[in-house]
C-alpha cells in the first residue's frame, strides 16, 4: 500500500507530463515522491533522475555520473515549476561498494510537511545509512540543509545467543543550526 510518505522504489512512477518535460536531457526517472514541500497547500514533488546505462559509464570511465534530485513545486494554475536542484545528494552507483547506495535503500525519499529527507544505505558488505534532511526556509523561500545522521554498524562479537548481529559503530549527527542557511543547491556531502 503506497503511502504520502514513502518512496515509490518497487512500482513504476508516474510523474504528471508538466514535469517529465522539465527533466534533464539523458536522464531518465529514478524515484519520485509527492507532498506539500513549502506549506501551501498543494502538491509537490522530490524527484531523483540518473542515466540509464549509469554502470557501463562506470565501467568505461571509472566515473559514475551524478543523480540530480530535482524539487518541483505546483503553481495555482497545476502546473510545476523546478524550484530547485542538487547533484551532490543523492550517492552514484559507485559510492556503496556492491550494492547500490540509493536504489537499495529502504524508502529513498521521504517528505513530512515542508521537509524532506533522502536515504543513501548499504546492507551488503558494509552496513551503513546516511539520512540527509531539508527544510523549506518561509523566509528564503527555498530548502536548506536541516541535518545529516550518518550510522554505521560492524558485525558483533559477542557469544551471548540472543545478542544482536551488528553494532553501531559510529553516529554522526551534523545539523544545519551550526551555520548560516545553506540552500538546497549548494549542498555538497563532505
Amino acid at each position: 500500500m503506497a503511502c504520502a510518505c514513502c518512496s515509490v522504489h518497487s512500482e513504476v512512477p508516474t510523474l504528471p507530463k508538466n514535469i517529465a518535460e522539465q527533466l534533464p536531457k539523458e536522464y531518465s526517472l529514478m524515484a519520485m515522491q509527492s507532498g506539500d514541500l513549502n506549506n501551501d497547500q498543494l502538491i509537490d514533488y522530490v524527484v531523483v533522475v540518473h542515466k540509464e546505462d549509469e554502470k557501463d559509464i562506470y565501467q568505461r570511465t571509472e566515473q559514475a555520473p551524478r543523480r540530480p534530485l530535482l524539487v518541483f513545486t505546483q503553481k495555482s494554475d497545476a502546473t510545476f515549476v523546478l524550484s530547485a536542484r542538487n547533484d551532490y545528494t543523492v550517492y552514484t552507483v559507485d559510492e556503496g561498494g556492491q550494492c547500490d547506495p540509493f536504489l537499495d535503500s529502504g524508502e529513498g525519499i521521504v517528505i513530512i510537511g515542508g521537509f524532506f529527507t533522502v536515504e543513501n544505505e548499504v546492507a551488503c558488505g558494509a552496513h551503513w545509512t546516511d539520512y540527509i534532511t531539508f527544510k523549506y526556509s518561509e523566509a528564503l523561500k527555498t530548502w536548506i540543509f536541516h541535518k545529516r545522521i550518518y550510522e554505521d554498524w560492524v558485525m558483533n562479537n559477542s557469544r551471548k545467543p540472543n545478542a544482536d548481529a551488528l553494532v553501531l559503530r559510529t553516529r554522526k549527527v551534523t545539523s544545519g543550526k551550526q551555520n548560516s542557511p545553506l540552500l538546497l543547491r549548494d549542498y555538497k556531502r563532505d
